[in-house]
């Protein structure tokens, strides 16, 4: 009876055993259908690079129509090209991941099934739409190779179509600094590229021109810039009432020449109805260029009659400068050799850098920002208007009053605290309320009433910026091959280094008109964790153990672990039986 029952246990066990595999595989299924419906990913990295920005998904919710995306760097690619493309694909497959039905892209290879004359005409006609190839120079073991790739793609909607580069071209270093810098920003030139095709209407904005402001050339870059987000204008107001009509925002970058009354007015009254302004202005005059021609020069208080508009909206730029430890080098002639003059480079503390990188979204995450001759600003208390220190000096800084002498003796200075005595000096100050008119109980009841002029006391709620530096916003220039040519905004062609004073302008723009989407994605922080290259030689014998013995090792162990145990239970059933 008892082996009858043994017996009968042993069927129902072979019986189950049977069953079990395709039980397992019905819930496999299962599961599998059911994750189709509820999509969701564990990102465990501290800055959360591997999940999209919430402004992302807001842009991608919203689309009404396909966004197809052709991406060119495919073919041949050395190793850290093939790393770009890997975060491209996997950041458009997340994309897909949140609009899978209107996201499309292709992986395109240039070269591919082209003849020489073929490829030729082919990548002209990339270079026409707007994409910039690069050079990746490849040090192997024979020698060095040479590649043309393309970090590029083309984002089409609704038959318009827009090109990305994902690498700056024209700005120098090293070929996996400038990767790493676009794999970082990977996620905002694929959101930026949709939401600037996908613009239903563009704003218009103007730079004020005939006060001495900076010229097309000195703000190219930046205008450049903003002509992706909406229509910019150079407008010079020259009295006419409606000049500034149609527009949403006006930049007043570096004036130097005196602002009338009636120009100011009509300025006043495009801000009470609901003009947002820029101000980029110079409290005092100073000129960097004069100084390489002779020993010193003279600083002199920059008045262009626009103290007063500015305290009434509840700010002042004083006449100073600032000085700051914390500063950008410039090349100073130390020597000669032959007929080649030598030169080093010493911090200029009168060009402060300065960051605010967990301020303001506007501030927040960004390169530090260069200043030339920058001037001190004060804030002023007026009802319902709140102010917002966006950038400040560092805590090793001074005021230097104006008229003053400028020479190169400055970089003598030691940096003590007895010379570098203030901290934290307002630079950049953000304004928002509901700005009372500088012309109120000031005008004759005739201008006041005018239906033709539609005066207002009181604006409804808006904002301002105001940056102590007009400098800020130029961009450098060099004249080669008879032509000017401007360089990238932040860009310094004596050092190589590319200041975040691009972004920060388009920040503070962005947020006048109220598209602070687009901020939170440019200045999301992204850090990418790089091997170091001299360990790597010095152990590469111990890490190509760990990554291929190592392994191996540990599988071999848990075959063996699992023969072992799987031996002793069969001994036990054996001895049971």
């Amino acid at each position: 009876m008892k082996k009858q029952r043994n017996k009968i246990t042993t069927d129902k066990k072979i019986k189950n055993k049977k069953w079990s595999p395709l039980i397992v595989f019905l819930v496999l299924i299962t599961i599998n259908i059911l994750a189709s419906f509820c999509y969701f990913r564990v990102d465990l990295t501290s800055e959360k690079r591997y999940s999209l920005a919430p402004a992302t998904k807001n842009v991608l919710k919203n689309l009404d129509d396909y966004v197809y995306f052709q991406v060119f760097l495919d073919g041949k690619l050395s190793p850290s090209y093939k790393r770009l493309q890997k975060t491209i694909i996997e950041t458009l497959e997340e994309f897909r991941a949140h609009n899978k039905k209107l996201i499309k892209y292709d992986l395109i290879n240039p070269a591919k099934d082209k003849d020489e004359s073929t490829l030729r005409n082919y990548l002209k006609e990339l270079e026409y739409r707007g994409l910039v190839p690069s050079i990746d120079y490849e040090m192997t073991e024979t020698g060095s190779s040479e590649n043309i790739v393309w970090p590029c793609a083309i984002v089409t909607y609704k038959g318009r179509e827009l090109p990305i580069n994902f690498i700056y071209s024209n700005i120098p270093g090293s070929k996996e600094q400038l990767i790493n810098d676009a794999i970082e920003n990977t996620e905002y030139k694929l959101i930026d590229g949709i939401y600037r095709i996908t613009l239903k209407e563009k704003s218009k904005i103007a730079f004020i021109q005939g006060h001495g402001e900076l010229d097309a050339l000195e703000i190219n870059d930046l205008a450049m810039s903003l002509l992706d987000y909406y229509i910019v204008n150079q407008i010079a107001i020259n009295h006419q009432l409606k000049a500034l009509d149609g527009f949403k925002a006006i930049i007043i970058a570096a004036p130097d020449s005196t602002f009338d009354e009636l120009d100011k007015f009509i300025i006043d009254q495009f801000i009470m109805k609901g003009g947002r302004v820029l101000w980029l202005i110079d409290g005092a005059l100073a000129d960097m260029d004069s100084l390489q021609d002779k020993p010193d020069i003279l600083s002199i208080p920059n008045d262009i009659n626009l103290d007063d508009m500015l305290f009434n909206y509840g700010v002042r730029v004083n006449k100073d400068l600032i000085m700051d430890y914390h500063s950008a080098p410039i090349p100073v002639k130390t020597g000669q050799v032959g007929n080649q003059p030598q030169f080093s480079f010493f911090n200029w503390y009168f060009f402060p850098t300065v960051s605010n990188i967990k301020g303001h979204p506007i501030v927040r995450n960004i390169n530090d920002i260069k200043f030339e001759f920058a001037s001190s600003l004060d804030t002023i208390a007026k009802p319902g208007i709140k102010k917002t220190i966006l950038l400040a000096s560092s805590n090793y800084s001074r005021i230097l009053n104006t008229p003053s002498i400028i020479s190169l003796n400055f970089l003598r200075i030691k940096a003590d605290r007895s010379f570098f005595n203030r901290s934290n000096i307002p630079m950049a100050v953000l304004l928002e309320g509901s700005f009372t008119s500088l012309y109120k109980d000031r005008i004759p009841d005739t201008i006041a009433k005018d239906p033709e002029i539609k005066f207002s006391e009181y604006s409804q709620p808006n904002r301002m910026i105001v940056i102590g530096d007009g400098d800020v916003a130029k961009n450098q220039v060099i004249y080669r091959q008879g032509k000017y040519i401007p360089y990238p905004l932040g860009y310094d062609r004596y050092t190589g280094i590319m200041y975040g004073n691009r972004e920060f302008l388009l920040n503070c723009v962005n947020y006048l008109l109220d598209e602070a989407d687009i901020i939170s994605i440019r200045n999301r922080d992204i850090s990418i964790r790089l091997l170091d290259k001299r360990k790597v030689e010095i152990n590469q014998a111990v890490i190509k153990i760990i990554n291929i013995a190592l392994p191996l090792a540990i599988v071999c162990f848990c075959g063996i672990l699992i023969s072992y145990i799987r031996k002793q239970n069969n001994k036990k059933k054996i001895s049971k039986l």
